[in-house]
């Protein structure tokens, strides 16, 4: 069972270290906030999607990307471009009674693209690095051991959460749930597949906790990994060079404000 979104490959995405990719995405995310331009989370948007089709994991990525951007897209467009009243001025687009206005456009692709780069960014850092050797990254760098496990967990939980409820559905159907049937009678049965699935990953969780400290998860003694997890020093200079980025752009926003 597939309990997570990482995809193997050989490209030079894959190959670059867990952590450069986390900091990297932070410093994307963190910068389309900084700079109050869409033009801007456009280009970085552009840039990881050519970053997405390099490591292969285009599929699942624009798959997800679409399951969560083109609801809250349209959504937003709504909310910004026509109900919101503070934005009356120009008028973009007219179709009998509804006005779709200028500044509500500009305002929904800023928020778009910014959202946009945050879920690229994390996609893509998940889709190309492998968790163990993410975990293992995290604690070189000097990361507690049960951050770093928090963090890989919270990764892998709606995929594993996914798996177990398709597990249950599919054993509820072979006991003569009907699957097929109108809303009202799916939405009665939805108790029936949520109460096995809140108490299954409590189960869950708990055991893993139980097998964690049966493995000395918390002793602070010297640790071995399974993995050697390189570091060149190009990408550390690549980290630092994002920190300073958006030191620099958090820096000029003050200043902007003062």
């Amino acid at each position: 069972m597939n309990t997570s979104i990482y995809k193997p490959g050989e490209s030079v995405v894959h190959r670059l270290n867990p952590v450069t990719k986390l900091v990297v995405a932070a410093a994307v995310s963190i910068l389309v906030f900084l700079v109050p331009n869409y033009r801007f989370a456009l280009a970085i948007s552009l840039a990881l999607f050519v970053g997405v089709a390099v490591a292969g994991v285009s599929g699942i990525v624009l798959r997800l990307v679409g399951l969560a951007m083109v609801p809250f897209g349209a959504l937003l467009l709504v909310i910004q471009g026509i109900l919101n009243p503070a934005n009356h001025d120009a008028p973009f687009f007219v179709v009998g009674p509804v006005t779709l206005w200028e500044a509500g456009v500009a305002e929904t692709l800023l928020i778009f693209f910014r959202v946009l780069v945050l879920v690229l960014s994390f996609l893509l850092m998940a889709t190309t690095s492998q968790p163990q050797k993410l975990r293992i990254a995290l604690m070189e760098k000097g990361v507690p051991p049960q951050l770093a496990y928090v963090f890989i967990a919270s990764l892998q939980i709606i995929p594993q959460i996914q798996a177990r409820a398709e597990a249950i559905a599919d054993a509820q159907q072979a006991r003569g749930l009907d699957r097929e049937a109108d809303i009202r009678t799916r939405s009665k049965s939805l108790v029936a597949l949520l109460a096995p699935l809140l108490i299954g990953t409590l189960i869950v969780a708990n055991t893993r906790a139980l097998a964690l400290n049966a493995r000395g998860f918390n002793r602070r003694t010297p640790r071995v990994f399974l993995y050697e997890v390189a570091d060149p020093a190009g990408e550390r200079a690549l980290r630092w060079a994002s920190v300073l980025a958006v030191i620099g752009a958090g820096a000029w926003r003050v200043f902007r404000w003062l």
